[in-house]
């Protein structure tokens, strides 16, 4: 996606070095106006029967519930940050994100005198040496918590001592340990160990409360996450029977829609978010939902459905996953992607069972050139 060409004063002092936001200095409504343009590009050609405005976020700074700060060393010292833009190994030191929690400078702060003061090294991306990774945060926005997940690559010496340092911050809920010694740069992947605090901390769309761990899948942005749930809940309305959520995450939609179905059955390949999602179930009273954790790839459900709803991974539909749908005779589907490409091309697929009735771009992630994308597709072929 290009940017449209207008430049306007920033928000963020790291703004053009950091590779967390591209359309910081876009005015907002500039921004909505490149997104709009870029689906309709995507989407031409497709018989698309109507494509409707994009929704905006209620909130445009400050909204992102998750993020992932690196930890790197230099002559200056420690580093806790993101990515510099096309130098991937080298970490911008922040002291503010726009988009995160407002407070995390003070945690910055926290963590890297601990550091300092026990000798401890960050992580070496080339050479895999040093301990500390990075520090994973995760924020409520509902009910203002947050939850901090230290990475290491091998259990550093004087962790308690980081955790009573943090749990001094009243908004911190959880305070979690993740040891990952892979070569691989993803941050928590391994085991977890709650150093302090509650295991999950929570958030709140629509009325319905969700239980969030150290490594639940989540929708990003918890103000727009409300339109996003509630359009798809719209789309669905009214059409009653059995629905199926396929990767149903820790059961965002599938909470969101069950009061519109005699039962809704979800379905994901991650057990931690099975485990999630039966508990999401459990706060909520809701009675009517089943979780299964298998591959959507491999699913094969017994069950005629009146509805399937879709939000798999980047990388859209797998071959089996889009065989299962068009063979399934379900008049009804939901997609939901956060990559409008991948899902343009899995629709050129479906066309062959299915007429797409109305794309609905959802802007939830402002100030970058990314968004989500619900299709609503209805059977047009037996």
């Amino acid at each position: 996606m290009t940017a449209p060409a207008i430049s306007r004063k920033v928000s963020c002092r790291h703004f053009g070095t950091c590779g967390g936001c591209d359309f910081q200095d876009i005015p907002y409504p500039e921004q909505l106006k490149t997104k709009e343009a870029l689906v309709k590009g995507l989407f031409e050609g497709l018989g698309i029967e109507e494509i409707e405005d994009i929704i905006p976020s209620p909130e445009t700074f400050h909204y992102r519930n998750k993020m992932e700060f690196a930890v790197s060393g230099s002559d200056e010292g420690v580093r806790i940050g993101l990515r510099q833009k096309k130098r991937f190994h080298r970490i911008i030191g922040l002291e503010e994100c726009a988009i995160f929690f407002d407070g995390v400078a003070g945690v910055f702060t926290t963590f890297k005198s601990w550091m300092v003061k026990n000798n401890i090294e960050p992580y070496h991306l080339r050479r895999h040496t040093g301990a500390v990774r990075y520090a994973a945060m995760r924020h409520s926005k509902r009910y203002n918590e947050l939850m901090v997940t230290a990475v290491f690559n091998q259990r550093p010496h004087a962790v308690d001592e980081l955790a009573d340092a943090l749990k001094k911050f009243p908004v911190i809920r959880s305070i979690y340990m993740c040891v990952n010694s892979g070569l691989a740069d993803v941050s928590v992947a391994g085991q977890t160990e709650l150093l302090y605090g509650e295991k999950h901390i929570r958030e709140s769309i629509n009325g319905i409360d969700y239980l969030i761990g150290p490594d639940s899948f989540f929708q990003t942005n918890p103000y727009c996450c409300d339109k996003l749930y509630g359009a798809v809940k719209n789309s669905v309305s009214g059409i009653g029977g059995d629905a199926l959520d396929m990767c149903c995450g820790s059961g965002g939609i599938t909470l969101q829609i069950a009061d519109d179905f005699n039962r809704v059955t979800g379905v994901d390949i991650s057990e931690k978010n099975i485990e999630n999602a039966a508990l999401n179930a459990g706060i909520n009273k809701k009675q009517n939902v089943e979780f299964i954790c298998a591959d959507a790839e491999k699913f094969a459900a017994p069950e005629r459905f009146s509805v399937i709803v879709l939000d798999p991974p980047r990388a859209g539909l797998g071959k089996k996953a889009k065989k299962y749908v068009l063979g399934s005779g379900v008049e009804h589907v939901a997609y939901v992607s956060c990559n409008p490409a991948n899902l343009a091309k899995d629709l050129a697929e479906l066309k062959e069972a299915y007429r797409v009735k109305r794309i609905i771009p959802v802007d939830m992630f402002p100030h970058t050139r990314h968004l989500e994308v619900i299709a609503i597709l209805k059977r047009d072929k037996v």
